[in-house]
């Protein structure tokens, strides 16, 4: 704004009719020789606001203090106002005056003080409100910067009632964590600071750091969650991780480490359920060829390392001007689905001499004597119909995920219409269709099929069975819309990302929460279980990679980089020590998790500090020329198979 656009602003605001003193000859004169009054500052106060000029409204408002603490301002106490600035504001200086991992604890306080000191403020004085908002917004952690901005949509006290938001902060506690040389800090500020001493009091818990090495690195990387960091009352739940190492599994360890010196591993037996804890069906027929099957392709799967980097193979779709919304392959690769936008299901096989085969009518069928006839399997499709490509439609809305069963006779997905949708491969039609009362952003099948999960936008997860139509368990402890999940390859446990930041694991058995971590600073939109069972990699929104130790229930690495995307893929190599990462862009990540683990291997302990951007664990980055990445897959020879949509 230039100076003649000042001028004239200011002309038009004293001629503007709220100014009812002025004398329409000499507005000027008339409205400088009188007294400023509460009424006309509030009103130059309101006018500043609503055109932007924020340094020049809180300049008047510090300088016009003892008008309004003469005159009072409705329905607010002109000290009570006062008092929390200035409180505030001294809060700060002594945080930003303390030694550095001092000062990065008090930094945990910073937000939610902030928050319940905007809330009091905007219940009884708006304008004062938005003084105290953009003066101290800029000192709160970056990456509370969402939060605050869900604030700045509070305007008044009308729309701060039905505020979710608001409604979370004050029916929860903020959790943070401070040594006890913070604490004596606090403890002392607090005998000054009596408004801030009650906030901390009424919603903020406050817990004893553990006795490890604090240092700012291991405080910020816990720090991002909508209520502050893990209570350590989440700690007592027992998780039982491991996977029973089957036939398959042992041929896989032992070519992995054919050559190799096996250092020494964590007892895992103890921490295996039993085989009986989850009541599963047995194994097909047509599930056992297929792990004969991979059994034999063992000895060919290659190792993925520094010295033997990943080959990648890129699939991209050029027809799709709605878009493709997701995209899964099955487990032995021979098929790809899409979820396009246009609420359509478009399946291919991968090799065209592979065709998909379809049962024949239900007329043709019933004539079929099972007892007498040779090679029934044969007279049950209809090789002349077979395909190797198929249109599924019936959603309404855009298809969100699409899931195979481990044996490819079924196909699990979900929908924009608030409906997940069960499909036979077979006969190439919908069978089942479940009704949820919310979008559902993904379903995904357990590792032996049967049972599979949802994540949905009304802030649960829910696990079913394809034999019934209501869930056998729903989960609703977050926060936010839960965007992804996955399940744990030995089908006791389900893992879910949410929009409030938190990771969270629960028994599918006894429905409890048996995991919860914090320290994104974004929603997730991808997680992952490791074939081992062990550790569990997420994704969130800008791009920040975290690896959690499900036994020690900490953090072991976080890799921070610049892919930010609104949809992740995470994908792990058949043998675990390798991972592949898409950020819904142009560009595929590797990273070692046997690298990982062989560095923090002398630090198994619940104090163990995270590695933050650790050398040698990305193992390479490749890009594409004009192709997002939205789903990976690791063959059963390790081969990346990636898919996008040009131009998407």
């Amino acid at each position: 704004m230039n100076l003649n656009d000042n001028e004239n602003s200011n002309s038009q605001f004293f001629d503007s009719p709220p100014m009812n003193s002025m004398n329409n000859n000499h507005p000027g004169e008339d409205f400088f020789s009188k007294p400023m009054t509460n009424d006309s500052l509030l009103a130059v106060l309101e006018y500043l606001r609503k055109n932007g000029l924020t340094e020049t409204e809180e300049q008047l408002t510090r300088e016009a203090g003892p008008i309004l603490r003469n005159e009072g301002t409705s329905g607010l106490p002109p000290d009570f106002r006062e008092a929390i600035s200035v409180e505030f504001d001294t809060f700060v200086k002594h945080a930003n005056d303390c030694s550095d991992v001092i000062q990065a604890e008090f930094s945990q306080l910073l937000f939610p003080i902030f928050a319940h000191s905007y809330i009091a403020l905007i219940e009884k004085h708006a304008p004062t409100a938005r003084v105290f908002f953009n003066r101290f917004k800029v000192f709160i952690p970056e990456c509370f910067s969402e939060f605050v901005y869900r604030l700045s949509l509070i305007e008044d006290a009308m729309t701060l009632r039905p505020n979710e938001y608001v409604r979370t902060l004050r029916d929860n506690k903020f959790v943070v964590k401070l040594s006890k040389p913070t604490m004596k800090h606090l403890e002392l500020i607090q005998t000054r600071l009596i408004g801030v001493k009650n906030i901390i009091a009424k919603h903020i818990s406050i817990e004893n750091a553990d006795d490890g090495a604090v240092s700012r690195t291991m405080i910020e990387t816990q720090m991002g969650g909508i209520l502050g960091v893990i209570s350590k009352g989440e700690r007592r739940h027992k998780m039982l991780f491991s996977v029973v190492k089957d036939e398959l599994m042992q041929s896989i360890e032992k070519r992995k480490s054919k050559g190799k010196d096996v250092g020494k591993k964590m007892q895992t037996s103890q921490h295996c359920p039993a085989h009986d804890r989850v009541p599963l069906p047995p194994l097909s027929e047509h599930l056992r060829e297929e792990r004969r099957n991979w059994l034999r392709d063992v000895g060919k799967m290659a190792i993925i390392s520094p010295e033997t980097p990943v080959s990648i193979c890129m699939y991209t779709t050029i027809n799709a001007p709605i878009g493709v919304a997701s995209c899964d392959f099955s487990d032995d690769s021979s098929f790809i689905v899409m979820g396009l936008s246009d609420s359509s299901i478009v399946i291919n096989a991968m090799d065209p001499m592979n065709k998909m085969k379809k049962l024949r009518d239900m007329e043709y069928l019933e004539k079929i004597d099972i007892e007498t006839a040779d090679n029934v399997q044969s007279q049950m499709y209809d090789l002349q119909a077979s395909t190797s490509s198929a249109r599924l439609t019936g959603h309404g809305g855009p298809v969100f995920s699409v899931n195979f069963s481990p044996d490819r006779r079924l196909l699990l997905s979900s929908s924009g219409d608030k409906t997940v949708r069960l499909w036979s491969m077979d006969a190439q039609r919908n069978v089942v269709i479940f009704r949820l009362p919310s979008m559902v952003w993904q379903a995904q099948f357990c590792s032996r099929g049967y049972y599979f999960a949802t994540a949905s936008a009304d802030k649960t997860v829910s696990m079913w069975s394809t034999d019934r139509m209501t869930p056998l368990r729903m989960f609703p402890d977050a926060y936010g819309d839960v965007g992804c999940i996955d399940y744990h390859p030995n089908c006791n446990y389900i893992a879910g990302g949410s929009e409030d930041r938190y990771v969270r694991v629960w028994d599918v058995v006894s429905g409890v929460r048996v995991r919860l971590f914090s320290g994104h600073k974004a929603p997730i939109i991808a997680l992952k279980f490791s074939p081992c069972g062990r550790y569990l990699v997420s994704l969130d929104a800008i791009g920040t990679i975290m690896v959690w130790d499900l036994a020690y229930q900490r953090l072991v690495a976080a890799e921070i980089t610049e892919q930010a995307g609104a949809k992740g893929h995470i994908s792990f190599t058949r043998d675990g020590g390798v991972f592949a990462v898409s950020h819904g862009n142009d560009n595929i990540q590797l990273y070692s998790l046997d690298a990982l683990i062989s560095a923090a291997a002398t630090q198994n302990d619940l104090y163990a500090e995270p590695r933050v951007n650790m050398e040698g664990f990305q193992l390479g980055s490749y890009a594409t020329k004009q192709t997002a990445v939205i789903g990976l897959h690791f063959t059963r020879r390790n081969l990346l198979l990636g898919f996008g949509c040009f131009g998407q």
